[in-house]
């Protein structure tokens, strides 16, 4: 500014995208400063603002999952408002997590121009056949647990009475309901008129005052690590509901065996009865028929032969149910390998590289150093992302997981090249895994290395 007294006037293009909206990864104190609504007044009535632009106003929210903390809501929500009738038809507007759902409910009413005498109510949709109504309206935008580009759908009430999801008949609102809710826009020049004749000499103190006050307040984390936070937890839950059914299948499975297995008994008892009953019969017959012995011999004789083909084909359908018992044994193996895979997850820091494996992977070979390291015997210690941090290069440390998963070196899996493979020996050598040292030297000697190890 050199010694000009009067810099201008607030120009915040800098700070906007050509849409409008706040630039990503802003810096505060070096892109911005935040001052409070009292001071924004002063400054804008004093300096003036520069034309065509509106105040960047943002709100104080409560931050944290355990430990509340409150923060300046820099970046808002992108929320994409449609109707019920034509989901594909959406419009998408920012929305403060302080915001609550009956002016969420309001604005859509607004953008579509709905009757207001019609009812309306809205719906978060989470997947394609997955709605759940917002019904309390007083809550906010994060009491409500919305995230980054929810998709908000508005159901107006038909004009028979009757709703478009009719599992739920619920009432709506009207736009009277709403009125609450409503916020009417002021223009910024009116809001500065009320201000001017308050600028006096105290306007440099206090703008010193509130330097020092936010030169105190801790520093922000980004918006965007929640958003993750949140679309992790959606996830887990999806995988967590995909596993649940994958069970429900397998208990219907079981039912359907013990259900064979059942007919089957009762099948078994079936012939065993209808087999005492020949047996009786033939004694009646003989004692009465004497002469008709023969005949009666050779009925015997097919009979028994149809009897044992059904016995053939019971006994092959009980291989079938004793084969699919396998196959589902080996399946609950698998899922509880997997299971256990996933819940001793180790992740390692390997001379600045990272990796993750478990549990299972790296106590695979009992003599190995990376199964004495991670046996519990001894204590270990951490870095702040949790990692466990061994002092190697880990540029080859690939090879010595895959080794471990595999339990072995696959074809094709390791390099040709004589230097590299003599760094992955030495590596093995380290972690003391011989089976993985021995392979290479067998490759090393087919490729004519002569160098002598120690």
């Amino acid at each position: 500014m050199g010694e000009s007294k009067y810099p201008g006037c607030i120009d915040n293009s800098s700070l906007l995208r050509e849409d409008g909206r706040l630039r990503k990864n802003v810096v505060e104190e070096l892109d911005y400063v935040i001052v409070p609504s009292a001071a924004w007044e002063k400054l804008s009535a004093f300096f003036g603002v520069a034309a065509n632009q509106q105040p960047i106003e943002r709100k104080v929210i409560k931050h944290g999952v355990y430990s509340k903390s409150c923060k300046i809501e820099l970046y808002l929500m992108d929320f994409n408002l449609g109707l019920l009738c034509q989901p594909g038809h959406a419009i998408t507007q920012e929305f403060s997590r302080t915001d609550q759902i009956g002016y969420v409910h309001w604005k859509i009413r607004k953008l579509f121009k709905i009757d207001p005498s019609r009812e309306t109510r809205v719906w978060n949709r989470f997947m394609s056949n997955t709605y759940e109504q917002l019904g309390d309206h007083d809550n906010t935008v994060q009491e409500a647990s919305l995230y980054q580009g929810q998709v908000i759908l508005l159901e107006v009430r038909e004009k028979d009475g009757g709703w478009t999801r009719k599992k739920d008949s619920s009432g709506g609102y009207t736009e009277s309901d709403l009125a609450q809710y409503r916020r009417e826009e002021t223009p910024q020049g009116e809001k500065m008129v009320s201000v001017m004749e308050g600028l006096h000499g105290d306007f440099a103190t206090f703008l010193q005052q509130r330097e020092t006050e936010y030169k105190q307040q801790e520093e922000m984390l980004s918006d965007s690590f929640n958003r993750f936070v949140y679309q992790a937890k959606v996830r887990f839950g999806e995988e967590e509901k995909s596993l649940n059914e994958r069970q429900e299948e397998l208990n219907e499975r079981d039912r359907v065996l013990r259900q064979l297995e059942n007919d089957y008994q009762q099948r078994s008892d079936a012939l065993e009865e209808e087999w005492k009953k020949l047996n009786e019969e033939k004694v009646d017959f003989n004692k009465n028929c004497m002469e008709k012995e023969e005949h009666f011999r050779k009925e015997r004789q097919e009979f028994r032969e149809m009897c044992e083909t059904r016995e053939k084909d019971l006994d092959d359908k009980k291989q079938e149910i004793e084969k699919r018992e396998e196959e589902l044994e080996t399946e609950k193996r698998q899922m509880l390998e997997l299971n256990k895979i996933q819940s001793n997850k180790i992740k390692l820091d390997v001379g600045g590289n990272l990796f993750s494996t478990s549990m299972t992977t790296l106590t695979k070979e009992a003599d190995s150093m990376l199964a004495v390291m991670f046996s519990g015997r001894h204590p270990l210690k951490t870095d702040d992302d949790g990692s466990y941090f061994i002092d190697r290069d880990g540029t080859h440390f690939r090879y010595v997981l895959n080794y471990l998963r595999d339990g072995g070196v696959k074809e094709g899996t390791l390099p040709t090249d004589a230097q590299i493979l003599k760094e992955i020996r030495n590596e093995a050598e380290y972690y003391q895994l011989e089976g993985l040292g021995k392979t290479i030297d067998d490759m090393r000697a087919n490729l004519g290395d002569e160098t002598e190890e120690d």
